[in-house]
C-alpha cells in the first residue's frame, strides 16, 4: 500500500528522499497510474482527495470534507480498474487547531490560487507545554474501513459514469461516518459531515 502525497514534496530533493523511503508517491496521475496498473496487481494508493485545501478548514470538532468537486481519483479508478474503499478517521480534526487570523487566510488563499496548493499553520503542542506548538494534540483516533466499491474499467469514462461513481462514493462515506459517529464522537447527534 503506497501513500499518495503532493507532488511539490517529491520534487524537492530531502523531502522526496523521506517521502520515497516511507513508501509514498506522488498523486500525479502518472504515477497513480503505475502503481495501479502494475501487471502482477494488488497494489493499492491512500489518496486525500480533499489535500492541502481540505487541512484549511480543519478545526477541533468539525468534520468538513472538500470532496464536491474532486472527481479526479474517481475518473483514475475507472481508468484502471481500481476500488475504491472509503476510510474515515475520527478523532483527526481534533489533533491541531488553525491560526485564526484574517491576514495569514487571506494570504493562503491567494498562494493556493498562484501556485496550485497551500499550507496549514497547524496549532498543536509542544514538547513541554499543551498550549501551542506543532506536535499533535494528544487525542485518539479511530480509523473506520468500509465496504470496497468495486469498479469495473473504463477506458473513456463519460461524465455521466463519472459522477455516478462518485456519488456513490459519497453516499457510502457519509453513511459510514452517520454510522460510527456514535461509537466515536462526543455528542454525535451534533456531528454532521460537511462537504464542500
Amino acid at each position: 500500500m503506497k501513500i499518495a502525497g503532493l507532488d511539490m514534496y517529491f520534487r524537492l530533493p530531502i523531502s522526496r528522499e523521506i517521502g520515497l523511503g516511507k513508501g509514498g508517491i506522488s498523486c500525479s496521475v502518472k504515477s497513480l497510474t503505475h502503481v495501479l496498473t502494475k501487471p502482477e496487481g494488488g497494489h493499492g494508493v491512500i489518496l486525500y482527495p480533499g489535500g492541502a485545501a481540505e487541512a484549511l478548514y480543519a478545526r477541533p470538532g468539525q468534520y468538513r470534507l472538500v470532496l464536491k468537486d474532486r472527481k479526479g481519483f474517481v475518473k483514475l479508478a475507472l481508468k484502471t480498474g481500481a476500488s475504491l474503499v472509503p476510510v474515515f478517521t475520527f478523532g483527526e480534526v481534533d489533533l491541531f487547531d488553525q491560526i485564526q487570523n484574517p491576514l495569514i487566510c487571506r494570504f493562503q488563499l491567494f498562494f493556493k490560487k498562484l501556485f496550485r496548493f497551500t499550507f496549514a499553520l497547524p496549532l498543536g503542542s509542544g514538547f513541554f507545554q499543551t498550549s501551542f506548538g506543532l506536535i499533535p494534540r494528544r487525542k485518539p483516533l479511530f480509523t473506520v474501513v468500509g465496504q470496497p466499491i468495486d469498479v469495473v474499467r473504463v477506458e473513456n469514462a463519460t461524465q455521466e459514469e463519472i459522477d455516478e461513481l462518485h456519488q456513490k462514493f459519497i453516499k457510502q462515506l457519509v453513511n459510514l461516518f452517520d454510522t460510527y459517529k456514535y461509537e466515536y464522537l462526543v455528542n454525535p447527534e451534533e456531528r454532521i459531515l460537511e462537504l464542500k
